[in-house]
């Protein structure tokens, strides 16, 4: 829960707010395949006709194409919104265009959405809620969200209501099925292979089976809680016992979107200005706030929002803020992080050439190009854009990370050289963030706050690795390494020299011996030293055991610091260790 203090003052009044549309009837939406087909061609050769009278106008052709999705609604948003990854094959303007795909904001009557919930949670809805506006707060293509008061055991408790709009799983399906055809027939003319159509299916899939159940984002809403709590960051709560797979039902958050917060600023920036002033707000911190954090969700977390547009930030007094509709999350295997991480690291410390490396680690399916050269126009491409960064009067976009990822993507396109979607999909989290950097931190430095993060995640590393938890998993882990290469590496070392038998030598043995004894030796001072620890560190633990006589011993004793003991006691695990391992070896009959 919220608290108070940190609740600020409205920026657009309630009677200003524009009111979602209800129709009293939803019709059913349904566009034939040669309809769409149609729209296509007639889209394509309006492309190629004002290329022939040379008045070729990106711009134009990028709206079109979003009204044409637009138009279509339904799954295709989704298609549009995935085809906007390809910043590596589309120019900015298009893929800026899909960015903003929104389908009809038309709400659906209020019994509709009573009957939803009523049917998903067992209840009259009078029996839930002791409240519960009819008209929505907002409408997506989706669903529709409604503000409601939770009777909670004695409790009544602030929420919002996540309905999902009737039809959609027929509707979605049957959009889908439209666009694997679009894709099979693609890849069997061999068209567009470069696109890599069948991963944008399995995309597709993926986010066809995540939207159509809202278990999907209530699980990831819990996780990315747990996770953005060690950020300082708040996330809004989940009411397990009334989501469902049509219904979700979350802590209301009573803040100022970052999208009302930005028509402010547009309309009247004296006025934004205000606000800022009335509720302790800083853009500059909030920005940095945003940004500082998504890093560490990609790279130290493994669990990133991936839809962090202006409606999906909330402002709150003395610059917090909050992050909302955490459905939508990424998270990168161990070989893409560490590219990834290694990536921006280069670009933060201005080696653009292994910044230029890491980029073509990403690509797939690399053609038969001249590296070397592609490593040096890329690294060429950033340089001029590391350049220009530092210049006054250019626009965000021109500094932003997205900046140096499209002069990269482009060399990629010169060469034919395609991006995986995991490297896409993080590349577009950060571009989304954007939309809202652009006006809180106008004056971008990328170098500036990668060396700030690098900074803080270096130390959050260090008290990492210094927990107790921490230190048992790096001795475990040393331990399985051990046993992996007896039971690995060592037979197969075997295998390739020549098969024979000794017998048993006495004085490996008579080591072997040594060696046990000096590790029981080891294991009982290691009591003693554990104990001496507890005593000077966590004395509350081993109280209940303290008798005098020890104590006498144990306080004449010197002073130890903290990061001493720990090198104290991870030394003497690592020598137990790799004293019961040589021994282990000694007494093979080999020796």
């Amino acid at each position: 829960m919220i608290k108070k203090k940190y609740i600020p003052t409205p920026i657009i009044e309630k009677k200003d707010r524009k009111t979602v549309k209800i129709v009293d009837k939803l019709e059913t939406r349904r566009l034939s395949t040669p309809y769409i087909i149609w729209r296509f061609i007639v889209y394509f050769l309006g492309i190629q006709y004002r290329k022939f009278t040379g008045k070729s106008d990106v711009q134009k052709t990028a709206t079109q194409l979003r009204e044409i999705f637009e138009q279509f609604g339904g799954f295709w948003v989704k298609a549009g919104q995935l085809l906007a990854l390809r910043s590596d094959l589309f120019p900015d303007e298009v893929c800026d265009e899909l960015l903003k795909l929104q389908y009809e904001a038309i709400g659906f009557p209020f019994d509709i959405a009573q009957s939803t919930i009523e049917s998903e949670l067992g209840k009259p809805i009078d029996q839930i809620f002791a409240a519960f506006d009819e008209q929505p707060l907002a409408a997506a293509s989706i669903g529709q969200i409604h503000r409601a008061v939770l009777r909670k055991k004695k409790k009544l408790i602030p929420v919002v209501v996540k309905v999902q709009r009737p039809g959609l799983a027929e509707s979605f399906k049957r959009d889908l099925d439209v666009i694997k055809l679009f894709v099979n027939v693609l890849i069997t003319l061999n068209i567009g292979s470069y696109l890599r159509l069948d991963e944008a299916i399995a995309e597709l899939e993926k986010t066809f089976r995540e939207e159509l159940d809202f278990r999907y984002e209530a699980t990831n809403a819990r996780r990315m809680k747990k996770t953005l709590k060690e950020h300082k960051i708040y996330a809004p709560k989940i009411y397990d016992k009334y989501s469902k797979r049509r219904v979700l039902v979350m802590e209301f958050i009573d803040g100022v979107l970052m999208a009302d917060y930005i028509k402010t600023y547009q309309r009247d920036r004296a006025k934004a200005r205000r606000w800022e002033d009335e509720n302790d707000v800083d853009p500059k911190k909030v920005g940095e706030g945003l940004y500082l954090s998504l890093l560490r969700q990609i790279f130290e977390d493994n669990l990133y929002h991936g839809d962090l547009h202006p409606g999906n930030i909330i402002l709150l007094r003395k610059n917090k803020f909050v992050l909302i509709d955490l459905g939508s999350t990424g998270s990168l295997d161990k070989e893409s992080r560490d590219t990834y991480m290694k990536y921006n690291n280069a670009l933060g410390e201005g080696d653009f050439a292994k910044a230029a490396d890491y980029t073509i680690r990403f690509g797939v399916d690399v053609p038969k190009a001249n590296i070397p050269r592609v490593r040096v126009e890329m690294a060429r491409a950033v340089v001029n854009w590391a350049a220009q960064s530092g210049l006054k009067g250019l626009s965000y976009k021109e500094k932003s990370l997205g900046g140096a990822t499209a002069e990269l993507s482009q060399v990629l396109i010169n060469y034919g050289i395609p991006t995986n979607w995991s490297f896409l999909k993080v590349s577009r989290s950060l571009l989304t963030l954007d939309g809202s950097l652009q006006y809180l931190l106008p004056e971008f430095d990328y170098f500036k706050i990668s060396k700030k993060y690098n900074k803080e995640s270096g130390r959050r590393a260090l008290t990492q690795s210094l927990r107790p938890e921490s230190i048992m998993a790096s001795m475990n882990k040393l331990s399985e390494t051990v046993a992996e290469y007896n039971d690995l590496i060592l037979p197969q070392v075997r295998q390739r020299t020549i098969p024979f038998e000794l017998t048993v030598n006495k004085f490996a043995l008579s080591l072997a011996v040594i060696l046990r004894t000096l590790s029981s030796v080891l294991l009982i001072g290691g009591f003693g030293t554990l104990y001496v620890f507890l005593y000077q560190q966590y004395f509350g633990v081993i109280q209940p055991i303290n008798v005098e006589v020890v104590d006498e011993v144990v306080r004449q004793l010197p002073y130890i610091p903290y990061l001493e003991w720990v090198g104290i006691l991870i030394g003497g695990g690592l020598t137990f260790r790799i004293l019961l391992a040589c021994a282990n070896i000694l007494e093979r009959k080999e020796f």
